[in-house]
């Protein structure tokens, strides 16, 4: 094996070491596209390794097919890569038709010595390195004309971002279109200067070596936030979560406290239980839900107390049990049943130890009842929490955006512009980390797709407009303050409607799209234009503040909106104060 071969073979581990970084180290935050993209170069670095020191005409073939791996597909993938970037959208036919017509040159790449469509005929010259001299055949031309569209495809669509989308790093689509040019550049001096040796694999991996380092760039500041963390935080009780056949869903640390054995718990098995309390429990569920489901009543919700480690005065604990049906679709199907558990030993301690009657005793109770009502927001907001890591591009979204409505809204009661009680203001600010409750709907497929969404997924998408209005108002039906229940409620429902009716669901235009919308529609957008999500960089503060700007009266209440944005300094304060927490934008 020569020395051209011997550094080919360097290339190609280089190559193999490259792919395996951006798998293994690049964590949720890699696109599949860029995978495939070193996927490809590795193949093709390999091609030309095997081409180099081939010993027949059958070897070099194959070699020579290989090479095209990257040679056909490469373009094709930094095209749907720069689509993807530039939020825009291809037809789905032109998609099928050209991908169809590059498999077919590959095939004829790899079939030229049996049939002679891409190359007409061919030479092996065995050395150092070994050598196939091709003629030109009839598809090989057609190459050419695929190669154009694909090279006019990417221009297009990066001139098209630098021009429109703001939100998209320019820089980051000038590396991928650069690359594509750059091997476009070496492949056509190869064959003008009739180079003896061929230079495609070094750049192909010095375009992997930066793609390497592009991704994990990205990656860095990609805070994908632990559900468990979350609900520990916003949890102050314990849920466990079943599928329709009582298979394990998932449950919070409080609740694993309870009942050890849910630690062990497999996701999407059935709980094989041995402790009695939670045999109990279990068989409680499943008689509930089926004596419910035949008689067609899945609204009910059930109720009980148990005792865990009755044996040991010590750690005996009394429970209150809940559990409801999770309901999804339009017709309201049963796809699981939440159990939700509240610790009453304290109070029911309380009580058996207090020897009087009277006022005080029906005091303590109400503040224990009252205590354990409040304990339901608990649920809603472990389940935004959870809906939010679900989707890994929102990172500390929920607590960024509840921090600027509070300052927003503790700005707006100052004002003499709007005559709100206190108790309403108290509303909206307990009301917005519940906004996107109803991505629960939507599925995960869809939520944590990587690249744009058709327009069926993304119709799919805003549906969780409506889906958590329905969601919010079956859980806290039980809750006595009505306004914070209206309040959440239309937060959830039209906090994606716009000011000049083009939003949805409902197309709500001005003073129709009730105000507590209006304001956290402020907060959710900005908060979207100014944090790094995975498809994109994140936007400077100026420029997310400009587009505030420029939509006053289109996608915002104009006077709100005025007022947002006069609170500048103090927001850009506030999201500096996120930096270095779990909550950086």
């Amino acid at each position: 094996m020569g020395t051209y071969s011997i550094v080919l073979a360097v290339v190609m581990l280089l190559s193999m070491l490259s792919t395996f970084a951006l798998v293994l180290f690049s964590r949720r935050g890699t696109n599949t596209l860029e995978i495939l993209i070193s996927v490809c170069v590795m193949i093709s670095n390999a091609g030309y390794f095997m081409l180099s020191c081939s010993r027949n005409l059958q070897e070099a073939v194959l070699a020579n097919a290989l090479t095209y791996v990257g040679g056909v597909f490469l373009p094709l993938l930094i095209v749907y890569i720069l689509i993807d970037y530039s939020d825009s959208k291809v037809p789905t036919w032109f998609s099928f038709v050209i991908m169809i017509l590059n498999i077919i040159v590959f095939i004829s790449t790899l079939l030229t010595d049996r049939i002679p469509l891409y190359y007409a005929s061919l030479k092996f010259i065995p050395g150092d390195p070994s050598v196939l001299i091709k003629e030109p055949g009839s598809i090989y031309y057609i190459r050419y004309i695929i190669l154009a569209v694909e090279v006019g495809l990417a221009a297009f669509f990066t001139i098209l971002t630098y021009l429109g989308k703001r939100s998209a790093s320019f820089r980051l689509m000038m590396t991928y279109a650069g690359s594509l040019f750059g091997v476009l550049l070496v492949y056509l001096a190869r064959n003008i200067f009739d180079m003896k040796y061929d230079l495609i694999p070094f750049f192909y991996l010095i375009c992997t070596l930066m793609l390497d380092y592009v991704v994990a760039r990205s990656t860095i500041y990609n805070v994908n936030l632990s559900v468990q963390e979350k609900i520990d935080e916003l949890s102050t009780f314990g849920y466990i979560v079943f599928d329709k056949k009582f298979r394990y869903v998932g449950s919070n640390p409080v609740s694993q406290k309870f009942f050890p054995e849910i630690k062990e718990a497999r996701i999407d098995s059935k709980i094989i239980a041995k402790d009695y309390a939670l045999k109990d429990l279990l068989k409680w569920v499943i008689s509930n839900a089926n004596e419910s489901t035949d008689e067609k009543n899945t609204q009910t919700k059930f109720k009980r107390d148990i005792v865990i480690n009755d044996r040991n005065p010590s750690e005996r604990r009394h429970l209150e049990i809940e559990m409801s049906f999770i309901h999804f679709g339009f017709q309201n199907h049963v796809t699981g049943y939440l159990v939700e558990i509240i610790d009453t030993t304290e109070q029911y301690n309380m009580i058996k130890s207090m020897s009087y009657k009277g006022e005080s005793l029906k005091r303590e109770v109400e503040r224990q009842t009252k205590r354990a009502k409040s304990m339901q927001m608990s649920t809603i907001l472990g389940m935004a929490a959870m809906i939010e890591s679900r989707d890994n591009s929102t990172g500390g979204h929920i607590n960024r955006t509840s921090e600027c409505v509070a300052l927003f809204v503790n700005h707006l009661r100052q004002l003499d512009d709007y005559n709100m009680s206190e108790s309403y203001w108290d509303a909206v600010i307990n009301a917005a980390p519940l906004h996107d409750l109803g991505k629960i709907t939507v599925d995960d497929a869809i939520l944590r797709k990587p690249t744009g969404l058709t327009d069926e997924e993304y119709e799919q998408m805003k549906g969780h407009a409506a889906n958590g209005a329905k969601i919010m108002s079956k859980v806290l039906e039980d809750v006595d303050d009505k306004e914070f229940v209206s309040v959440a409620t239309n937060v959830a429902h039209y906090h994606h409607e716009k000011y000049n009716g083009t939003g949805y669901p409902d197309r709500l235009r001005g003073e129709n799209i009730p105000f507590e919308a209006r304001i956290m529609a402020l907060a959710d957008v900005f908060d979207a234009l100014a944090s790094r999500r995975y498809y994109k960089e994140r936007m400077s503060y100026d420029e997310a503040f400009e587009i505030i700007r420029q939509e006053l009266g289109h996608h915002f209440d104009p006077h709100l909106g005025r007022i947002f944005i006069s609170l500048k300094d103090e927001i850009i304060r506030l999201y500096e104060s996120f930096e270095n927490t779990d909550y950086a934008r």
